[in-house]
């Protein structure tokens, strides 16, 4: 039992380490879900190891059936929250995101553990417990794999609608579209310049701010057999709103003169399809050529000399 016993600390303080000193995340949505998410069979593991070595200590021997749960559960909390601060000290943040995901894992990993553990079925009232045990568990587990099922859906549904690269005119969904010193709700267009009775689009408020807009991340990629570039674009305001569409690669660093930058202007009150000839986005960089295999992201933000129009509607973007 000693050595069991030991074998199971060492174990806690592999599955430790590793978390402390996991690698950076990656850049990618699906990368940074995944690695969230490894917290949480990472500390299922732990709760278990751990009650695995309070049953087998002497000191815990008097220590109930519930207790031991409770002592399980509470040692994936603390070392969840050690591990965060710990991470400070190797360059990363502290996340409570993270602590949570710990302590769901734990609770999935327990609950259903506990829904087949022996020492419950000779408890009192072993049925009654073993159900709660099994919804707790079975629940906790769904919440810790939603984060990672929703991604693999958004990824799918991405590269289902290519070549539109978005469209809220179907349905609200800007997974893969940040807010840019500005902020985003659904809405529908406004009467004049909906194509029929209740078009949806996202409103798109403008913050006072340099550089305001919509910053697409991750789009597919490889736009090599397509020929232009699409936006569906309205200015409900009074005043003329100056826009830049920038388009970079994955080679991009970060420097103006390395993308494709296209200013213009969209009109009061209008509604305006802006077209691209991916040509011209090919040849945007200055020393080199923009490779459309590898796109990387598109950004469409609002100039800093442009009259402070504070709202546009956004409909759709796609490539033809």
């Amino acid at each position: 039992m000693k050595r069991a016993y030991w074998i199971a600390l060492l174990a806690i303080g592999i599955l430790l380490a590793a978390v402390v000193f996991a690698p950076v995340q990656g850049d990618t949505r699906w990368i940074r879900t995944l690695h969230n998410s490894a917290h949480a069979p990472v500390f299922g593991c732990v709760s278990l190891l751990t009650l695995f070595l309070v049953r087998g200590h002497p000191r815990f021997a008097s220590v109930g059936l519930a207790g031991q749960y409770a002592l399980a559960l509470a040692a994936a909390l603390l070392l969840g929250i050690l591990t965060e601060l710990l991470q400070i000290l190797t360059g990363r943040d502290a996340s409570v995101e993270d602590a949570l995901h710990d302590v769901v894992g734990a609770l999935a990993l327990l609950g259903i553990f506990a829904a087949f553990d022996s020492r419950v079925r000779a408890s009192t009232h072993p049925g009654a417990v073993r159900v709660a045990a099994a919804m707790i568990g079975t629940v906790a587990l769904a919440v810790a794999v939603a984060p990672v099922t929703r991604a693999a859906m958004k990824y799918q549904q991405r590269d289902a609608r290519f070549p539109v690269l978005a469209d809220f005119t179907e349905r609200y969904d800007r997974y893969f579209i940040l807010q840019q010193w500005a902020k985003f709700s659904p809405a529908k267009l406004p009467t004049p310049w909906a194509s029929k009775e209740g078009e949806a689009a996202m409103h798109v408020e403008l913050f006072d701010t340099a550089f305001p807009g919509l910053d697409f991340i991750e789009l597919r990629p490889d736009w090599s057999g397509y020929s232009t570039l699409a936006v569906d674009l309205t200015n409900p305001t009074p005043l003329p709103l100056q826009l830049v569409l920038r388009v970079h690669d994955a080679a991009h660093n970060n420097e103006w003169s390395d993308r494709f930058n296209r200013r213009f202007e969209l009109a009061p009150r209008t509604r305006q399809i802006i077209r691209i000839p991916l040509q011209d986005v090919a040849a945007g960089p200055s020393t080199r050529e923009l490779d459309l295999r590898h796109v990387a992201g598109m950004i469409i933000f609002r100039t800093e000399d442009s009259p402070r129009a504070s709202e546009l509607y956004f409909s759709r973007a796609w490539l033809e």
